[in-house]
């Protein structure tokens, strides 16, 4: 646990300067490629260490010809295997193809939240906290740095660009057709229906509608889709075990306060109702599937819950006295804690202790040996 609690600390520290503070251009780089560094040597020289390390070690493997990138017996989607080809071609070796996947994940995510916060390093402190649970997604987490990147073009009016983009992550994981909804969502939708439209998801989520609804899309997407539907119903148990009141408490406690602080951010940022918007979607999805079909709150919605790192970090726009902004840096870092332990909660035994080529590297993980 220490070294993710060392990142933490690391975070918490660049956050405080950035909020108490006049930070040089120069100054703000180096820190900004100092936090780059850690996180792509941390994620990119791991070893055992985090999710579905197994499957896609074993694809990673068995990709050594250009018919793999079209044929591939794991049903991983063309353009991921391309990529995986393409560093094979250089380097027979996982985890280089590791290192460079980190590096591109975080080079998209740093772009991105350059343009979608005020508040830099705050944004990255959540992020790495939310979202460590899911390092291992190999496929998922290019496609979603891809869309982060490409709400730049939304806002932009480029529409064409931003379609492009989400098409180039679909082709990294299928999931990225969600990111097509935040088209539409800059617009503001009035407080009644963000409480007509949850109320109605929540009792929507406590009926058969929803496995109902999954299952029927399976069937039309034909075999693999059946599957993958009889996979996720399966594992219900499994990860209903990863969600609690605690989190649904936590989520409607944040989407109350980004509501309430609604209509005077959106005059100072300009992307805060389309992040607000996205937000509000990924807890509809908790509302609908968190009694059904987790996988989709875990996996599905992370197009949406990532928003709440940049909505969090908007907040601190509203403190006008710096010398709360200590107190409220600190309640941070241990929410953030928390929000860690819960991120990786599912699969705690393949994230604690760290295990990487050169930390714990004799860590035995039952799982996997």
């Amino acid at each position: 646990m220490s070294i993710y609690i060392f990142t933490l600390v690391v975070l918490l520290i660049f956050s405080f300067f950035e909020l108490r503070t006049n930070l040089l251009d120069i100054q703000q780089k180096v820190m900004a490629v100092f936090v780059f560094c850690l996180f792509v040597f941390q994620v990119g020289l791991r070893w055992q260490t985090g999710t579905d390390w197994e499957p896609y070690l074993e694809h990673f493997n068995l990709v050594n010809s250009i018919s793999d990138i079209y044929y591939s017996s794991s049903g991983f989607e063309r353009g991921y295997n391309l990529f995986v080809f393409i560093i094979k071609l250089f380097w027979n070796n996982y985890s280089v193809f590791l290192f460079a996947h980190a590096f591109i994940y975080y080079f998209l995510i740093f772009s991105a939240f350059k343009k979608l916060t005020p508040y830099f390093f705050i944004s990255l402190f959540v992020f790495y906290a939310t979202t460590m649970g899911v390092m291992g997604s190999n496929r998922q987490l290019i496609a979603l740095g891809i869309c982060l990147f490409s709400l730049r073009y939304l806002f932009n009016k480029s529409t064409l660009k931003f379609f492009l983009f989400i098409g180039l992550a679909f082709l990294f994981h299928r999931s990225a057709i969600l990111f097509i909804v935040y088209y539409f969502l800059n617009i503001n939708i009035k407080r009644s229906w963000l409480f007509t439209i949850l109320i109605i998801s929540f009792i929507i989520g406590k009926t058969n509608l929803p496995i109902l609804a999954f299952s029927f899309a399976g069937n039309i997407l034909g075999d693999v889709g059946a599957y993958k539907v009889m996979f996720y119903g399966s594992t219900y148990e499994e990860e209903a075990r990863s969600l609690s009141l605690l989190g649904l408490l936590k989520r409607l406690l944040f989407f109350g306060l980004f509501l309430y602080n609604y209509t005077f951010l959106t005059l100072k940022l300009p992307y805060y109702k389309i992040i607000f918007n996205g937000y509000f979607v990924g807890l509809v999805i908790y509302a609908l599937f968190s009694s059904s079909l987790i996988i989709l709150v875990n996996r599905g919605s992370l197009y949406f819950s990532v928003m709440e790192c940049l909505l969090l970090a908007s907040q601190f726009i509203l403190l006008k006295d710096k010398h709360y902004t200590v107190h409220f840096l600190i309640l941070l870092f241990i929410v953030s804690y928390f929000l860690l332990l819960q991120s990786i909660a599912g699969y705690s035994d393949l994230f604690l202790p760290y295990k990487g080529l050169f930390i714990n590297s004799d860590v035995f993980r039952y799982r996997l040996e």
